[in-house]
């Protein structure tokens, strides 16, 4: 017997979609509580503290799980091309600089792939958010003499981003489910296997 691969199938990334979009809230709604009770002495701001960089890590994870399943489909579900590599468009988002425009390409690459027409406003919102909290926050931090990394500003470009990434992989997961069931599959089904033929 010798193993035949049948044809890749897209996956339903709608599990990893909302996995993603849970930490991203639960992340959003952390932030929103330490900047309503910045000040420090609260039991609930150091119970909320002690869950910040768990729930910033799991967010981090589940997008990138989510990107990666988008990717994959993407590449199943149209022949357009893409400006980085699998293994890049995972890559970009730690390489210094690079991670400053690289992600955005790598999401208007997916989004593109899924066949949506105009303009990208939503991802283009997102982007900036990202970057004011990118390079805002710390900028924020480092001159804030009193060093409140839960100062207003901190708080609303958390929020802000944290509310747009959710919007994104809903736009995102939306498109793709829609051209999974376009395109002729019976339902989403799980990229296939190698099987064993006689």
């Amino acid at each position: 017997m010798k193993p035949a691969t049948t044809t890749p199938r897209a996956c339903d990334p709608r599990p990893l979609a909302v996995f993603a979009q849970a930490l991203i809230l639960l992340q959003a709604a952390g932030e929103l509580v330490l900047g309503l009770t910045s000040d420090g002495g609260s039991e609930l701001y150091r119970e909320v503290g002690r869950w910040t960089l768990p729930l910033f890590a799991g967010g981090v994870v589940g997008f990138l799980g989510w990107i990666r399943r988008c990717r994959l489909n993407a590449e199943i579900l149209s022949s357009t091309t893409h400006t980085y590599g699998r293994g890049r468009a995972l890559g970009v988002w730690f390489i210094p600089v690079l991670m400053w425009w690289a992600p955005r390409r790598v999401v208007l690459d997916i989004r593109r792939a899924g066949g949506s027409a105009g303009t990208p406003w939503l991802i283009n919102t997102w982007w900036t958010a990202w970057l004011a909290k990118s390079v805002g926050v710390p900028l924020c931090m480092a001159i804030d003499l009193e060093g409140n990394p839960n100062n207003p500003y901190v708080t609303v470009v958390h929020v802000v981003a944290c509310v747009l990434a959710i919007l994104v992989i809903q736009q995102v997961t939306t498109v793709q489910v829609s051209q999974i069931r376009v395109g002729g599959t019976a339902g989403l089904l799980a990229a296939t296997v190698p099987r064993l033929t006689r």
